[in-house]
C-alpha cells in the first residue's frame, strides 16, 4: 500500500436512538477491541493469534499537515475533492455526484451553518448526528471507492459488521434521508431489525486518540493490505460478501486486520454498507479513555471540536 495524499462535545446523549452510523435497538454503536470480539465468528481471533501491527509501505506524502502525530488533525479524504450534493425537491430528491463544495470549504462554511438545508446538502453535520444518533459525527457524500486516510499516527483495525446496506435489505427507501432529513417521514427507526451500523469501519488507536471512519468497502479496503496483517481466517482474497452478507444480530465489528498507520497513509476505501442513506464517509473522534465523541467541525454547541480544521 502506498503511504498517500497527506491531509492536511462533550455533551451526554440526547436520545438514545441511532442513525447513520448506529443500530435500532436505542443503543449507540461502539467500536469493540479484537478481544471484545472473539466470540463473533468461527474462525475468530484470540489474543494470541492477533497479529503484529506492522508498518505498510508508503511513498512520501505530496503535503504534511503539522502538529502531533498522534493528535486527530486535518481531513479522511482529499480536502480538495468535490461532494456530492442533494439536489431536487423534497420527496424526489438524488445526489449529484461531484457538484458539491470541496470537502474543506464545506466543513468549514456550510457545517456549522445554523441554516440545517446548508449544513447538510453534503452529508450530516454534529447537529443532525445528535437528533438521530445520540452523538456527534460528520458524514460527506462521496462515491463507493473514494480513497480514505489517516488522520494520525496509531495501530488501524479493519472491523466489518455487514457489508450489506440497510435500506435496501430492508426495502425502505432512502429519498427521505439525503441531506437534512425530511422529519415528516424520516423515522429514527427506519428499520424492524437491526441496520448493521456502521457496516465495514477501521478504527485508529493513537493512545490519546480514537479515529472511526465508517461505511467502507470491505473487499476493496482489504485487497489493499498485505497479508501479514490480518487475523486468522481473513486475507486479501477473503470471500467476504459471503462472511458478512448479512445483517448480524448483534452491533459488535469483527477483526479483520491491524497495523500500523502514519497520518497521510491510505487506510481503505469508502463504501455504502451498514446504515447509510448513501455513499458516504461517516467520522467519529473522541479521547482515549473517554466514550464522548467530540465535533470534527466548528459547529457551536460542541466543545473541544474543530479537529478538521486545526
Amino acid at each position: 500500500m502506498k503511504r498517500a495524499f497527506g491531509l492536511l462535545l462533550n455533551i451526554p446523549f440526547l436520545l438514545l436512538v441511532v442513525a447513520c452510523g448506529g443500530d435500532d435497538d436505542g443503543a449507540a454503536s461502539t467500536t469493540p477491541s479484537p478481544a471484545a470480539t472473539t466470540a463473533l465468528r468461527t474462525p475468530s481471533p484470540s489474543p494470541t493469534q492477533a497479529p503484529t501491527p506492522s508498518p505498510l509501505p508508503d511513498t512520501p506524502s505530496p503535503t504534511t499537515h503539522p502538529g502531533p502525530a498522534g493528535d486527530p488533525l486535518g481531513f479522511p479524504i482529499d480536502p480538495s475533492a468535490r461532494l456530492g450534493l442533494v439536489t431536487g425537491e423534497v420527496g424526489a430528491r438524488v445526489i449529484q455526484w461531484g457538484a458539491g463544495p470541496p470537502a474543506f470549504e464545506y466543513t468549514r462554511d456550510s457545517q456549522p451553518s445554523g441554516d440545517p438545508d446548508e449544513a447538510n446538502r453534503s452529508g450530516w453535520n454534529c447537529d443532525v448526528h445528535v437528533e438521530y444518533e445520540g452523538r456527534p459525527a460528520v458524514d460527506w457524500y462521496i462515491p463507493t471507492g473514494t480513497p480514505i486516510f489517516a488522520t494520525m499516527e496509531g495501530t488501524a483495525t479493519l472491523f466489518a459488521v455487514t457489508v450489506v446496506n440497510a435500506f435496501d435489505s430492508y426495502g425502505v427507501d432512502r429519498e427521505p434521508y439525503l441531506g437534512n432529513p425530511d422529519r415528516r417521514r424520516a423515522s429514527i427507526r427506519p428499520f424492524p431489525g437491526l441496520s448493521g451500523g456502521l457496516g465495514v469501519y477501521v478504527e485508529i488507536d493513537s493512545g490519546e486518540f480514537l479515529t472511526v471512519s465508517a461505511h467502507l468497502e470491505l473487499a476493496q479496503t482489504a485487497g489493499a493490505l498485505p497479508a501479514g496483517v490480518f487475523y486468522a481466517g481473513y486475507s486479501p482474497q477473503s470471500d467476504y460478501s459471503t462472511m458478512f452478507g448479512a445483517i448480524p444480530n448483534s452491533r459488535a465489528g469483527t477483526p479483520i486486520a491491524q497495523w500500523h498507520v502514519r497520518r497521510g497513509d491510505l487506510i481503505g476505501y469508502s463504501g455504502d454498507a451498514g446504515y447509510s442513506e448513501a455513499p458516504h464517509l461517516h467520522y467519529t473522534i473522541q479521547r482515549a479513555g473517554s466514550d464522548t465523541l467530540l465535533c470534527p467541525t466548528t459547529e457551536s454547541g460542541f466543545q473541544d471540536g474543530g479537529w478538521l480544521l486545526k
